[in-house]
Order: structure tokens, then C-alpha cells, then sequence
């Protein structure tokens, strides 16, 4: 088993790779830093030479984008009818602006500004053709591109023979094979004890993500705020929730909806093992 760590889309990544010479895993592990780098680069909100970002940053309403862009829209318009609406590419996307107030009156004197644009109500996508129907909504991949990065990993290492790895890119992760041909062992972290773990799953074939409000949040006056965007802020009922599903796109989508509104009705295939209030 060969492990590589590199950084993407701002967190720390690994592989586990088995593989019967380094060599092969060297090779697959690059195919796989090489595919997430590009997405990161295409997809990355404030990188200014990437695709999203142009967009974001229009000057007129309506373009032609690519396949795989028009691909990401409407996997993303999926969830968020799924969801309910509480998944939006379009409201964590319009929203962040409100993050660079220095003032807790100046954060919501634009998100109250904002909010009215924040929902992909005003995205329409038709083929390759992506409109919206004003200046102020933007987009935003994250919960989304990394996910996707993780399930793309899975296949290019299945496709090129790699028959047992472990993918984690900042806690998203997916597994299949064995590790030493035992079941993969993955711990869930407790947020209020960093230290220790809330339980160990075994994964085999899946993914399991977890999303919380704990690491990543902008701090305005003293006040915390997360990273994690609901258009209700009276919807923040947990603070940590951990899922297994399929894909970790799946797994990625319905933490982040739970964590906002536990009360949402979610697919069988979904397995929420692990909930924190």
C-alpha cells in the first residue's frame, strides 16, 4: 500500500494506493493529481483564470460553456430539487459576498441585499447554454467539485487497474478493495474533542462524508460564522452530520442538507450513521 499527500481545492489530500511495484502506484497516483488539479482549476471560485470564475464575473447573462461545466449546472440543479432547495450552488455562490463585511451590520446589510438572487430559480441551462436572469447571482461548486473530484478518482484508478484504494480529499472519501486485505477502518471525528472519535465504520464500495460548522467558518466581530450557507439561518439545527452513500457526491450533497435541515426526507440508498446536535 502506497500513500500520496498533495493540496487542492484549499485542504489536504491523500491516497492510498495498492499496487504490486511503487511504480504503478506512482503512475496512478499522478494520473490522479493531475485530473483534481485541473478541476480545481477550472472550477475554483476565486481562481481567476478558471471557468466559474468568468462566469461569476460576467459582463453579460448568457454563455456557452462546456460540456463538463453544463454537466456539473445540471447535476447541481438535480440536488437542489432533491433537497428541497436547501443544496443551492446558487446561494452559497451569491452569498459569499456577504463574507467580506468587517462588520456584523455590514454582513447582513448584504445578505439581506442579496438573498433575493440567491437561489438557482435564476439560473436556466439549456444544452451548453447557461443564462441568468439578473447581474447579482453567482455559483459556486463547492460541496460539489470535490466530491465529484473523489468519484472521478475511483474510476480512473478502476479504469487503469488498480483494484483496492482509498481516496480522502479534506474528509471526503470514498474506498473500495481492502487495505491489507482487511475492510477499510475510517474514523469519524468528534468536533468537540479533536483528539477522539464519535465511532469507526468499515467502507467497502462507498463513500462517507461529513459536514459540520467546527473548521471552516469566517469570524466577523467576535461572532462565528460558517462556511455553510442556508437560507434560513434558523434552519442550523446540528453541528456535525456524517453520511454513507454510493457516491461522494451523494454522501457530500446529503450531509451538507441534513446538517441544515435534519428534517428532510432522504433516499434509501443514503445511510446517515452519525449525527451531533
Amino acid at each position: 500500500m502506497y500513500l500520496y499527500n498533495f493540496e487542492a481545492f484549499t485542504t489536504s489530500c491523500e491516497l492510498h494506493i495498492e499496487a504490486p511495484v511503487q511504480a504503478e502506484a506512482d503512475n496512478a497516483a499522478q494520473i490522479i493529481i493531475s485530473h483534481t488539479k485541473r478541476l480545481e482549476h477550472c472550477y475554483g471560485f476565486f481562481r481567476e483564470t478558471s471557468e466559474l470564475y468568468a462566469i461569476n464575473n460576467r459582463t453579460n447573462n448568457t454563455h456557452i460553456i462546456s460540456d463538463e461545466f453544463a454537466g456539473l449546472i445540471q447535476m447541481a440543479l438535480f440536488y437542489t430539487k432533491i433537497t428541497q432547495g436547501v443544496f443551492d450552488i446558487a446561494l452559497s455562490g451569491t452569498l459569499k459576498a456577504s463574507f467580506k463585511a468587517t462588520t456584523l451590520e455590514e454582513y447582513y446589510t448584504i445578505r439581506d441585499t442579496l438573498i433575493p438572487f440567491a437561489s438557482s430559480e435564476h439560473v436556466l441551462l439549456e444544452g451548453n447554454q447557461l443564462t441568468f436572469s439578473n447581474d447579482f447571482t453567482k455559483i459556486d461548486f463547492g460541496g460539489l467539485v470535490k466530491e465529484y473530484a473523489v468519484d472521478q478518482a475511483v474510476v480512473l484508478l478502476q479504469n487503469i487497474g488498480i483494484t483496492s484504494a482509498l481516496i480522502n480529499f479534506g474528509g471526503d472519501i470514498a474506498a473500495y478493495g481492502t487495505c491489507h486485505n482487511n475492510p477499510w477502518k475510517i474514523g469519524i471525528q468528534n468536533p468537540n474533542s479533536l483528539d477522539l472519535n464519535l465511532m469507526e465504520v468499515e467502507l467497502h464500495n462507498h463513500s462517507l462524508c461529513t459536514s459540520g460548522h467546527s473548521k471552516r467558518f469566517n469570524e466577523i466581530e467576535r461572532i462565528k460564522i460558517s462556511h455553510i450557507i442556508p437560507s434560513d439561518p434558523a434552519l442550523q439545527n446540528c453541528s456535525q452530520v456524517s453520511i454513507i452513500a454510493p457516491t461522494t457526491v451523494d454522501a457530500g450533497i446529503w450531509s451538507t442538507a441534513l446538517l441544515i435541515n435534519p428534517t428532510l426526507i432522504f433516499p434509501a440508498h443514503i445511510k446517515l450513521i452519525s449525527t451531533l446536535y
